[in-house]
């Protein structure tokens, strides 16, 4: 809930103080529940090791450098504030970050790093349909480095300006709805792949950490440059998974043209089997005989009735009838 109070954070009893868009807010105490992780249990068993080295593996000597380093380093800032490290946190700083990386530990302090401009940019998401055997045989005969996978699917890549000079740490966040637009807490993926064109894919980093993100949610990737243990600052970036591209072999089919209607010959009219409309008369009022029907009443044919069947009938017999004066004549 929202308080009147001077800035706080941290724990106090059982309240957690804590500062909201809304202002300063407090909290009932939750213990979290201890869920456990390949990667947590890794850091967890790196920090109570540099915890014991300080006072087991370091001499004395090492102790003072560290100590006399450490002042000269400034905190993260927390409410606004920040202030200048101990000897120990500045080793436990140092080398938390080289254990998150598999590096060894520094029993010395480095020297203090001033890192470049950050070369990451956007991210790029991209969805990659089903290439064909052809298609993948073409490209291996060409030497072309293949990155997309034959079976498709969302691809993240990331644009780099330049060839980076260190280490850069990659973290990203579980995908969340479209409409968030701040991101929350980030865990630690892996080093940036080499960029190949200008574009590093980190592709499998994210899903191995999080599976294929589903169309529509929003992705959030954070890169931070590594040297010697000093980091620098974090550089965010964010895209929604587009849309699935159309089946390639439905629009091929979809743009084909409508089949044309196949002649196969005689049409039944002419063939006689259909009789066109007759008119009720003419200008002389006399019924006029179809063509393809009165060939068939001459040769005895059978005529198919339709809507004028009466009138079609009457002129077979009549026709039928001149056929047999004809005969006694």
């Amino acid at each position: 809930m929202k308080i009147l109070s001077e800035p706080s954070s941290g724990k106090l009893g059982n309240r957690v103080a804590f500062i909201s868009r809304y202002g300063q807010c407090q909290r009932e105490l939750v213990t979290p529940k201890n869920t456990w992780s390949p990667a947590r249990d890794h850091m967890r068993g790196s920090f109570g090791r540099l915890s014991r080295a300080w006072s087991q593996l370091l001499t004395d000597a090492q102790r003072v450098a560290w100590d006399t380093a450490g002042p000269k380093v400034q905190s993260a800032k927390r409410l606004g504030k920040s202030g200048p490290l101990t000897g120990q946190q500045h080793f436990q700083g140092i080398n938390s970050a080289r254990a998150c990386l598999g590096l060894d530990m520094l029993l010395t302090p480095p020297a203090p790093v001033i890192f470049a401009p950050n070369p990451v940019g956007q991210l790029v998401i991209t969805q990659v349909g089903t290439r064909s055997t052809a298609s993948l045989l073409s490209l291996q005969n060409e030497n072309v480095v293949e990155r997309v996978p034959a079976t498709g699917g969302v691809r993240l890549l990331l644009n780099v300006s330049s060839l980076p000079a260190e280490d850069i740490m990659v973290f990203g966040q579980a995908p969340c709805n479209a409409g968030r637009r701040k991101r929350r807490n980030v865990s630690y993926l892996g080093l940036l792949p080499a960029p190949q064109a200008g574009l590093s894919d980190i592709t499998d980093l994210y899903i191995a950490r999080y599976g294929e993100p589903a169309v529509g949610q929003r992705i959030f990737i954070v890169t931070r440059q590594q040297k010697d243990g000093w980091e620098g600052f974090d550089q965010e970036t964010h895209e929604i998974v587009p849309a699935k591209p159309a089946d390639p072999q439905a629009a091929a089919a979809g743009a084909l043209p409508l089949p044309p209607h196949m002649h196969k010959g005689c049409t039944r009219d002419a063939q006689g089997i259909v009789a066109p409309p007759v008119p009720a008369s003419q200008a002389d009022g006399k019924p006029v005989m179809p063509g393809g029907g009165a060939s068939a009443a001459g040769l005895g044919g059978v005529v198919e009735v339709d809507a004028d069947g009466p009138l079609v009938q009457q002129v077979a017999n009549g026709a039928a009838a001149v056929s047999e004066s004809s005969a006694l004549a």
